[in-house]
């Protein structure tokens, strides 16, 4: 394989499936008065949401070939997955879809990887946590952030490019993750830093703004995947005292391309707060990060390019069943496809990032929409992504790509 073959990756934001767009499937979970909100929906939408006409594919709307013709697709899956009937008390939204949906909606638009680390994915306890990670690895799309075990949520996904012709499931990969000759290697880490109810769970990487969780981050992103929890270097630790007993081994393939998937940061708010901006520095500078995957604040932030890498703030929402904050647009996301080049770093292969392709979307009707370069949204998201990133220090090219696409150059 040449090294200057080129990838591309896409990310998006919150895909929340719970709620009232799992309940537009035949297949759902009980909720009388989700149930009844979504009947309403159908009888006044028939086409759309009429007996067997929302489909699993519908989520995606009209992004699925973008999707199909990337080498890898990301996403914060922003609810649980299970049909477990007691939430977590005290919270004032609890989202579930039922597992049955999850491997059709996802495989349809060839996602690969889920982020869990949210603060949706404990809605319904730690059993539901299990059953959400149950279903994913039986639909052998792979996660990290949050699972059934700390391996689950603290070790890295590990992916590669050119994408397997057949996926793996996770436990698969663990046991065959060897690199093969024509591949990279990707590394995907995740983590959130809400709610803090949450941060006492073992397989939840909570995370915060602490020098504390700094010197964890550190050592768990540069251990290359080896080290399965911050702790497990600290001789003071119970995980350390586990990892030495049971003889873990330490050797781990250097990855070629590091990603970290976030949920971060206040809900409607255009700028990154500095804590977060000095964060993402943090883990470009001291982790090795290429690429930080933010999400969680329900509407599009800005971009920034920091040392040639590559800081998404927030991707907005994707798509869901939210009411419309008319100030933020919460409806109007993106599609951030991300062009990678291989190249030779002293005998190893790498990849190095090229361009940044941001291809604006709609919620319209629990279906996510492309919208056409001369759409007043495709012009509001172009502005607003323009001014906020140049607030970061980055410039947005002035005219638009083939495709309608957005564009920020990473190479310098």
């Amino acid at each position: 394989m040449s090294t200057t073959q080129s990838f591309t990756l896409n990310f998006v934001g919150d895909v929340m499936l719970g709620r009232l767009v799992d309940q537009l499937f035949p297949e759902h979970v009980q909720n009388t008065k989700d149930q009844e909100i979504a009947a309403s929906f159908a009888r006044k939408y028939p086409s759309i949401a009429g007996k067997g006409n929302y489909k699993h594919s519908s989520p995606w709307g009209t992004t699925i070939p973008l999707f199909k013709n990337s080498d890898l697709n990301i996403i914060n899956l922003e609810t649980s997955v299970t049909t477990t009937e007691e939430p977590w008390p005290n919270k004032t939204f609890n989202y579930r879809m039922h597992p049955a949906n999850l491997a059709p909606v996802l495989n349809s638009a060839s996602i690969d990887f889920a982020n869990l680390a949210n603060n949706h994915v404990l809605d319904f306890g730690s059993e539901g946590l299990i059953e959400t990670a149950w279903t994913l690895k039986k639909a052998k799309i792979r996660f990290a952030g949050a699972g059934e075990t700390v391996n689950e949520a603290f070790k890295p996904a590990k992916l590669f490019l050119p994408r397997r012709g057949s996926r793996d499931s996770s436990a698969e990969a663990d046991k065959d993750s060897q690199q093969r000759e024509d591949e990279h290697l990707v590394h995907i880490y995740c983590a959130s830093d809400h709610p803090r109810d949450w941060s006492s769970i073992p397989n939840f990487h909570f995370i915060d703004y602490s020098s504390s969780t700094r010197v964890k981050l550190r050592r768990l992103l540069l251990s290359g995947g080896s080290t399965s929890h911050p702790d497990e270097d600290d001789p003071e630790s119970d995980v350390y005292h586990h990892t030495v007993h049971h003889h873990h081994d330490k050797k781990s393939e250097p990855s070629a391309l590091k990603i970290f998937s976030v949920h971060w940061g206040p809900n409607y708010s255009w700028q990154p707060a500095e804590k977060i901006r000095s964060l993402a520095h943090f883990l470009i500078d001291e982790c090795a990060v290429d690429i930080v995957h933010g999400h969680s604040s329900h509407h599009i932030q800005g971009v920034e390019v920091y040392r040639g890498k590559l800081i998404i703030y927030g991707c907005g929402d994707f798509v869901d069943d939210y009411i419309l904050h008319e100030d933020f647009r919460n409806d109007l996301g993106a599609v951030w496809r991300v062009i990678v080049q291989g190249e030779d770093l002293q005998g190893r292969k790498g990849l190095r990032l090229i361009r940044l392709e941001i291809f604006p979307t709609r919620i319209d009707k629990f279906r996510a929409m492309l919208l056409n370069s001369d759409d007043q949204d495709h012009i509001w998201v172009k502005r607003k992504v323009t001014a906020l990133s140049r607030d970061l220090g980055t410039q947005v090219r002035r005219t638009l790509g083939e495709e309608g696409q957005i564009i920020v150059d990473l190479e310098r």
